[in-house]
């Protein structure tokens, strides 16, 4: 009613070249998941794998040169002086997965050229388990969850916080899912 006749619509634009920076422990979802979504969108990218992962981040940056147009798509290898320096730079938005720490850097870097970020985080993930808990079900969801990926997951039980009147029995169920 505000606008009278006027109509409205969403209108879809690319927003120019995106930076990319990946994560070790899931280096190829964490880089080219989000390059899918640059692409997708119609930008071009910049992709900084993480220098962790060695390989990967060298398979990585061989795939984009083979099958992509390295005059939209480029990786960049290097540390934290090579994140950092690309962080501070103009780009039209910067996709990071990683930790809470390094994310707080890269958002500080970008904010100085007014740089929106999308930051996926990684933190601490407590398991509580009160004392209507399955307590089988708990230690099978609780060991699967902190052995995938060797434990390296965002999201894998970093502490537990058990109901006093639990802890005995969860504790040996735990050792048995371990020793399966």
């Amino acid at each position: 009613m505000m606008v009278g006749p006027g109509k409205s619509r969403i209108v879809y634009e690319p927003l120019g070249v995106v930076l990319v920076i990946g994560a070790w422990n899931f280096p190829l979802y964490t880089t080219l998941g989000p390059l899918i979504h640059v692409i997708a969108a119609g930008n071009g990218a910049v992709i900084k794998p993480s220098e962790i992962s060695k390989f990967s981040c060298r398979k990585i940056k061989k795939l984009i040169a083979s099958y992509l147009d390295t005059n939209l798509y480029s990786c960049i290898e290097g540390g934290p002086q090579v994140g950092g320096a690309a962080t501070s730079k103009r780009f039209d938005c910067i996709c990071f997965t990683g930790s809470t720490k390094i994310g707080k850097l890269v958002a500080e870097s970008a904010a100085k050229n007014l740089v929106p970020c999308i930051l996926e985080l990684g933190g601490k993930s407590p398991t509580i388990v009160d004392e209507t808990a399955d307590l089988e079900f708990a230690a099978k969801k609780i060991v699967f969850g902190k052995f995938t990926n060797a434990g390296q997951v965002c999201i894998a039980p970093d502490y537990l916080l058990v109901h006093y009147s639990k802890v005995d029995r969860l504790k040996d169920l735990l050792e048995k899912e371990i020793m399966v």
